[in-house]
């Protein structure tokens, strides 16, 4: 999966099952600041490849709620 550029829209769920959507403003070495409607906030790289709608919970994957 390739890296957001500054000015793409992501939306990645952190591993505290927070979901945060908005635009990259900066990249890191390790890990990019997104600007959401609600807040801003520094993701982690690691946070990118997961897929947004899944995680790993006590060794099984779960469907996050919406």
């Amino acid at each position: 999966m390739p890296l957001p550029k500054p000015g793409d829209t992501v939306k990645v769920t952190l591993l505290n099952r927070e979901t945060i959507e908005g635009v990259v403003e900066w990249i890191d070495g390790n890990g990019l600041w997104v600007k959401g409607a609600q807040r801003s906030r520094w993701v982690p790289l690691e946070a990118l490849s997961m897929p947004h709608d899944l995680h790993e919970v006590g060794g099984k994957q779960e469907q996050a709620a919406d």
